[in-house]
């Protein structure tokens, strides 16, 4: 009898050892798959702000006129964001790739001289000006001297305006920007407007565009943009979100930011 007891506790005890570990199992099994589904949507998360990032990233090299050209990059340190670049000048030739910035137009040498202005090439592949055209709107005013990287494209008197001038040819290479060191006139420029356009080697020409006074001003032709894709990934993991961007060059604002299912390479 007392045997027969013995074996009734030991089945006993077998059987809520197992109920035991198969609840433990159970619980264990939903423990992982919570804190596995945390973690993913965590890593989610961090994939589109890495996706973000890359495009925050992307502008500030453009704005900063660091090479960036079209392509892929993995320009992130850590390997958070993964980038594609595809710039685009519109139409009209290769006038239609330069982009003149007036951001930082200003007077110098008691005003007789402008300073400040950059131009761009928006492309993928080198472009070359011929020909600038100069117009001033106050009179009895000459135009002596233009400036570009350094280097004197152009000297003379040109005593009317428009002024247009054959400037020794001036090649900016692919998605490289170029200072207008100066333009020089022989007297005060304070209460002239002065508009620069462009003549390029394929006989296209860029339409004129305000330097001064119109600080802050950036004329693009047709538009010119930069679309930029970002591909967010997270350390140790798969997962990915990729995000889409243009930046018109003209106004200086982004549009079409969207969340894509693209894989940047």
């Amino acid at each position: 009898m007392i045997k027969r007891r013995k074996g009734l506790i030991l089945i006993a005890v077998i059987m809520l050892i197992v109920f035991v570990s198969i609840t433990v199992l159970g619980l264990s099994t939903f423990i992982v798959g919570w804190y596995g589904q945390i973690n993913s949507a965590e890593r989610q998360e961090r994939c589109i702000y890495n996706a973000a990032a890359g495009v925050n990233y992307a502008l500030y090299r453009y704005r900063h006129d660091t090479a960036l050209t079209n392509g892929t990059f993995s320009i992130d340190a850590d390997n958070n964001f993964t980038v594609s670049t595809v710039t685009s000048g519109g139409s009209g030739g290769d006038a239609g790739e330069l982009v003149v910035d007036a951001t930082d137009a200003h007077l110098g040498n008691n005003n007789r001289r402008l300073l400040g202005v950059t131009i761009r090439n928006s492309s993928d592949s080198s472009i070359t000006i011929t020909r600038m055209t100069v117009t001033w709107s106050i009179s009895n005013r000459r135009m002596t001297q233009i400036k570009i990287n350094n280097s004197t494209v152009w000297s003379g008197s040109a005593s009317s305006s428009p002024a247009d001038v054959n400037i020794n040819n001036t090649t900016i290479p692919a998605n490289t920007t170029r200072s207008i060191n100066l333009i020089q006139f022989n007297s005060s420029m304070i209460n002239a407007v002065i508009t620069l356009s462009f003549e390029m080697t394929d006989d296209t020409t860029t339409t004129a565009c305000t330097a001064w006074p119109a600080q802050g001003s950036v004329c693009a032709q047709e538009t010119a943009g930069l679309t930029i894709t970002s591909m967010g990934k997270t350390a140790g993991s798969n997962q990915y979100r990729s995000v889409q961007a243009t930046y018109n060059i003209d106004t200086g604002n982004i549009s079409d930011y969207d969340e894509v299912s693209q894989v940047v390479p």
